[in-house]
């Protein structure tokens, strides 16, 4: 277990028993932090596309149609409210990193990092005596799956749509300090995980050469291209002949431009009373005669 870890478990251990207080001045902090988190939440988006730490890590795909400035789908309350959730969620682990003794050197630290002609911007969230952690709140399953994993480092960088890898290592290298990876919640049981990230030179030089491919391919205006395919469809290990979308391009604001005729329908060969939901690339003629008869039915 990491260190931090550790301390972050017996600090609220003994709260839980009565036997650990909350020192004022952190609390003072953590009230100016949560402050400042619901401003970020309800000002005003920067205009235009900047590429940033934040977004550096993400699919170039999905880049380039931010770039060209194309029409997002917007997003349902439940994001925002996720969003804001993930930042106050940033505050309280502050305030508990604080409370349990882990020295803070920095937060919200402003970093640039110069890449081919220009620089790329960005803020991590904290540093502590050994480096640079990123702050997760995340879903029980990806909590699970990833962070609280026993590879936990393989698991996010194997399935790394969202960039977490490029970002983190991209603080280290704007910093000349070391990333050390994630500290995570789990936003359903209030579950803790420390992911550490090595380092070493080879995550670092990956994702710097990363960074100055997607500025390079954003600057040349690089052609469109997708950057990944949709799934044969599985029902009890049995292909339906159905193509669905993989979970990389699910919460993609623009997946609906880039696929054409895409539907969000329940799984079509799951009989249950609450089936999951799919978005589907293409339904076989066989597939579709069964939802017409279903809806002439009802």
């Amino acid at each position: 277990m990491n260190r931090h870890q550790a301390a972050l478990f017996s600090f609220l251990s003994r709260a839980a028993s009565g036997e650990a207080e909350m020192p004022p001045h952190v609390l003072e902090e953590f009230g100016e932090l949560a402050k400042q988190a619901l401003k970020k939440q309800f000002s005003k988006r920067e205009e235009g596309f900047r590429l940033r730490m934040s977004n550096v890590g993400r699919p170039l795909c999905q880049l380039q149609m931010e770039a060209a400035n194309t029409e997002a789908e917007a997003p349902d309350y439940d994001f925002k409210m996720r969003m804001i959730i993930g930042d106050v969620l940033e505050a309280v682990v502050i305030a508990l990193l604080k409370g349990a003794g882990v020295e803070i050197k920095n937060k919200h630290k402003k970093v640039s990092l110069k890449v081919n002609d220009s620089e790329i911007h960005g803020e991590y969230d904290i540093e502590l005596d050994d480096g640079i952690y990123d702050i997760k709140t995340a879903s029980p399953y990806a909590f699970e799956t990833k962070f609280n994993a026993d590879d936990a480092f393989e698991k996010i960088h194997n399935t790394d749509s969202f960039g977490y890898v490029t970002q983190g290592y991209g603080y280290g290298l704007a910093s000349d300090t070391p990333f050390k990876g994630w500290i995570a919640v789990n936003k359903s049981t209030g579950q803790i995980a420390v992911a550490e990230a090595p380092s070493n030179d080879e995550y670092k030089e990956k994702a710097k050469n990363e960074i100055q491919d997607v500025h390079k391919a954003l600057s040349d205006e690089r052609p469109f291209k997708r950057c990944f395919t949709d799934t044969e469809e599985f029902y009890y290990k049995k292909p339906t002949g159905n193509r669905t979308l993989g979970i990389e391009c699910s919460y993609c604001a623009f997946k609906s431009k880039c696929w054409s005729g895409l539907e969000f329908r329940r799984q079509l060969p799951s009989k249950g009373r609450n089936p999951r939901f799919v978005w589907y690339t293409h339904i076989t003629d066989e597939w579709r005669d069964a939802i017409n008869k279903e809806e002439v039915t009802g």
